[in-house]
């Protein structure tokens, strides 16, 4: 009886302009998205190519200064550490759309003064420290809507709604309702084969506007993908369908509360534009307003403030500590600037990890708090597979700090390895003076990790499960006419 069901459900949904509608609107959408990230300069091609030209000149960089002296290397660093862009970045921009796709390991590139010491005017760098970059990356980038799969995946739910506002409410209207429950069917019966019904209605459709998709990057041939990519799209292809379950209870349930259908309509649109855009805008605003982050300006200001203050303790006042430049013969002041360049990096590190950190930490528990929504829900978890996600990008910033350590080991370690050097880092001359293979500078390798995506499954395996439910009670506490 519930496919007797749902095979009627499908064809009336067939004969309806919301079907239609359904049936132009996404291949427009899928072939739009595969043409706008195989071909236009947001895509993979784009991106991928930006990508591995900035390797090139980082590897270009480090040759550079390794051929010159490991100290000039120490000094000047490896340069930027990119992120290399995802491939299936057309399911899901997430955070690589509105942040630096790479964070520089270097030298402030300005060149300090100390006019304090006797015998010259000496001359240094500032020591390494990453610098974070967490802006949008193209105000174009955030000015037009996402023709990706997450905003496909929204409409879906809108669709999701258009097909089930009527269920029943429309089948009370017409008076069919008491005669289908006149027959030897439960209630719980009828509620599958309309969800069944819905739910066929509206997958096949999806997965047929999938495969076009994909068949359309293949043929450009801009996206290479491997098996772990394929793994992936068919986890997301999962999502897509635990989303628009989640919708088709929340559907039922409205059809099933009120006896007129236009009624469970606008209750269901009120309830969609809430969970779409009221919340998550309202909680964004509530966290950012909770826990405001210090502007790029006031950080600046800190960052200038507690300089100055070093260097009163260090080369002003009355009695500098710094009276002479670092040299070979002077191994006890050239320790002295290695405590000085030492506490230096020591605090620039603490302001720049911590603003960062506060600002990837604010946008988690936005994020948090707004998967009370199914539909962010959803975006993250196709984020997450996408590896496009916040979580993602806190992790490679983890990574990079791992880098910054591994680096400054390297350079370590090659330094103990020169008799002639003093072996007293991050001073220049307190390092060696020779070359270095630059081959043998580690390289930056990212580690992706996708078990953050097993929570949102989780919350949308939940909120299928919850809706049921509710959708279930409702219609058995429901009058037939």
């Amino acid at each position: 009886m519930i496919l007797q069901i749902a095979k009627k459900e499908i064809h009336h949904n067939l004969t309806t302009l919301r079907f239609a509608l359904m049936i132009i609107l996404l291949p427009v959408l899928f072939v739009a998205n595969a043409l706008i990230y195989s071909l236009g300069d947001g895509g993979y091609t784009a991106r991928i190519d930006a990508y591995n030209e900035r390797v090139r000149q980082d590897r270009k960089h480090i040759k550079a200064q390794a051929d010159i002296s490991l100290a000039e290397l120490a000094l000047r660093g490896p340069g930027d550490i990119p992120k290399r862009p995802s491939r299936l970045i057309f399911c899901a921009g997430g955070v690589d759309e509105v942040v630096s796709r790479s964070i520089k390991l270097r030298s402030d590139g300005g060149i300090s003064r100390s006019s304090g010491v006797d015998d010259e005017d000496y001359a240094w760098r500032h020591p390494l420290r990453l610098e974070y970059k967490v802006v949008s990356s193209g105000s174009h980038s955030t000015g037009r809507v996402k023709i990706n799969w997450v905003f496909i995946g929204v409409l879906m739910s809108f669709f999701a709604i258009l097909f089930t506002f009527d269920a029943i409410a429309g089948e009370r209207m017409r008076g069919t309702l008491s005669l289908i429950m006149s027959n030897s069917v439960s209630r719980g019966q009828v509620l599958l084969g309309k969800y069944l019904g819905a739910f066929v209605t509206l997958t096949v459709p999806l997965v047929m506007g999938v495969l076009v998709n994909l068949l359309i990057i293949l043929l450009i041939g801009s996206i290479p993908f491997d098996s772990a990519d394929w793994l992936r799209i068919l986890g997301i292809v999962g999502l897509f369908a635990l989303h628009i379950s989640v919708f088709i209870f929340l559907g039922l349930f409205f059809s099933s509360r009120v006896s007129n259908a236009i009624t469970s309509l606008v209750w269901l649109l009120l309830t969609w534009v809430c969970l779409a855009f009221v919340f998550p805008s309202l909680l964004g605003i509530f966290v950012s307003n909770l826990n405001p982050i210090p502007s790029v300006d006031e950080i600046s200001m800190q960052r200038r403030a507690q300089l100055d203050q070093i260097e009163d303790e260090w080369q002003r006042g009355s009695s500098p500590r710094l009276k002479k430049s670092p040299s070979l013969e002077r191994i006890s002041v050239t320790r002295l600037w290695s405590e000085y360049f030492t506490v230096i990096t020591d605090m620039e590190t603490q302001i720049a990890d911590g603003h960062i950190d506060r600002q990837l930490q604010q946008v988690q528990l936005a994020r948090d708090l707004t998967q009370i929504s199914p539909i962010a829900t959803f975006q993250y978890a196709m984020e997450g597979l996408a590896n496009t996600s916040i979580v993602g990008y806190m992790n490679f910033v983890k990574q990079a700090r791992r880098y910054r350590q591994t680096f400054i080991d390297f350079i370590k370690t090659e330094d103990r390895s020169d008799p002639e050097s003093l072996h007293i880092y991050p001073v220049k001359e307190g390092l060696s003076q020779k070359p270095v293979d630059p081959d043998a500078v580690p390289v930056f390798e990212e580690r992706i990790s996708y078990r953050s995506v097993l929570s949102q499954v989780g919350l949308l395996v939940l909120f299928n499960l919850l809706f049921f439910i509710v959708a279930q009670v409702s219609f058995l506490m429901s009058e037939v006419k």
